[in-house]
């Protein structure tokens, strides 16, 4: 009842400040198939899409075609209840992570609360739908400790498949490292065969996606972009690029500016399997289609130029990372598509994000800004994981066990792939799985908590 009613005044407040949903998303965004054909051929158009993983376009086709000229209140609605149903599982984790009366109630306060959580809920994108899978499966995580059942397994590994086939980041590698870890976990338990077949099953589902991939497209992924991203790192800063390469265009660029990159015929044999996403140039009449079929070679290329560039000049990528590494750490509201919502709410967000590039004009005022920002969230993270290591060393066991392990590979996962492949969206990639490193916040108290209990007990007895 407080979150409802935390939840209901605050979200009046933002309607006042002006901050709702934009819906030209939905024909803007790269990763979103036609308009038209999320509503008129959505399977094929989705069968057929070589640059992401088929789970979020479906959501948005079925949401079209059922709420029809209501979609717009259909979504607002929609990503309302993803943000309250992640308050409540997160409220509901805390409750049975630590036994505090108020500490897990005021951090799901601080993630239902936050400008970081009140942005993503108003972006049609799958950041909190992403965040919403992730609890549901650290929940069910947390039951089989009370015994493992056919329902919980699957109600833990089917949000994980979920997640894999909603964004590629989450990589079927990353699928099978948390299988692994939870089956050898709880290989000796009697019932652990429940275990390694839901695994099973989920990798399989997982890879069947690879395999047709493959199949069709002679790609062995759920996205094509990967070189494409590769650069955007790679090449950040760059100066003095060849001009007759292809690191002289931006990437993600219009399929025109690649033409003489691309071999004479190429989508001649993709013809008539889904023209308006893999033919055309443009999608929904002016927004750039990056679904079309020649990002296939283009992302190919940019990632040959990448490795190429990597070997030859190490430190300048290390020096890439480590910006990327940085601005995984920085306020997530300061992501670039939603950076007018927070504008809209900047005193809001430099006190409770501590977000100083609302006060940085240019582009390295805003780089130093953005440094400083990322400091408060940085040295929170580090005490956490410091702790947990002490006491994993000290005690040989790990605080909160299994718990702690799975969201620990989570989070080490998604800091090294952001860092390594992506640049200027690694801190909305974080705040996906913020509420996560909350229940490990919440481990790290309760273990503060006791052992300071303990510490002034023995006093009293000595």
């Amino acid at each position: 009842m407080v979150l409802v009613l935390f939840f209901i005044l605050s979200r009046a407040l933002v309607a006042l400040a002006g901050i709702d949903m934009d819906q030209t998303a939905l024909y803007r965004y790269w990763q979103y198939l036609d308009v038209l054909t999320l509503k008129d051929h959505l399977l094929r158009g989705i069968w057929y899409d070589h640059t992401q993983p088929p789970l979020f376009n479906l959501f948005l086709g079925l949401v079209l075609k059922t709420s029809g000229t209501h979609a717009p209140l259909a979504f607002q609605t929609l990503f309302k209840f993803f943000t309250l149903a992640n308050a409540w599982l997160l409220l509901t984790i805390l409750k049975k992570m630590t036994r505090h009366p108020y500490v897990p109630l005021l951090l799901t306060l601080l993630y239902l609360l936050s400008p970081a959580t009140i942005i993503f809920e108003n972006e049609l994108f799958y950041t909190s739908f992403i965040t919403l899978l992730l609890l549901i499966s650290v929940r069910y995580l947390l039951q089989l400790e009370q015994g493992i059942t056919w329902q919980r397994a699957a109600a833990l590994f089917i949000p994980l498949v979920f997640v894999c086939l909603t964004r590629s980041m989450y990589h079927i590698i990353w699928l099978l490292m948390l299988s692994t870890l939870v089956c050898i976990w709880y290989r000796s338990h009697q019932h652990a065969r429940i275990l390694f077949t839901n695994a099973l099953l989920s990798l399989l589902l997982v890879g069947s996606w690879y395999i047709k991939n493959y199949i069709v497209f002679h790609q062995f992924s759920t996205s094509t972009w990967m070189g494409m991203n590769m650069a955007r790192n790679v090449f950040h800063d760059a100066v003095g690029t060849d001009t007759g390469s292809i690191t002289a265009i931006e990437p993600f660029s219009k399929i025109s500016d690649y033409q003489r990159f691309l071999p004479p015929g190429y989508a001649g044999k993709y013809a008539g399997l889904e023209d308006r996403d893999l033919l055309q140039e443009w999608k929904n009449d002016s927004f750039i289609n990056e679904k079309h079929v020649g990002y296939i070679e283009i992302s190919r290329l940019y990632a040959d130029a990448s490795k190429k560039a990597i070997r030859s000049h190490p430190a300048a990528y290390m020096t890439n990372v480590l910006q990327s590494a940085i601005i995984y750490f920085a306020p997530a509201t300061r992501y670039p598509t939603t950076e007018y919502l927070s504008n809209r709410m900047a005193w809001y967000d430099v006190l409770y994000s501590f977000n100083l590039s609302h006060f940085a004009h240019g582009k390295q005022q805003r780089r130093i800004a953005l440094t400083l920002s990322a400091i408060p969230k940085f040295i929170i993270y580090f005490l956490v994981f410091g702790w947990l290591i002490r006491e994993t060393l000290r005690r040989k066991q790990v605080p909160g066990s299994l718990i702690t392990l799975f969201i620990t590979c989570i989070i080490g996962y998604i800091f090294a792939v952001s860092s390594l492949f992506e640049h200027y969206e690694n801190m909305r990639f974080r705040y996906e799985v913020e509420p996560l490193f909350f229940v490990l916040l919440a481990v790290v108290l309760s273990s503060v908590r006791r052992n300071t209990q303990h510490y002034y007990t023995t006093q009293t007895d000595i």
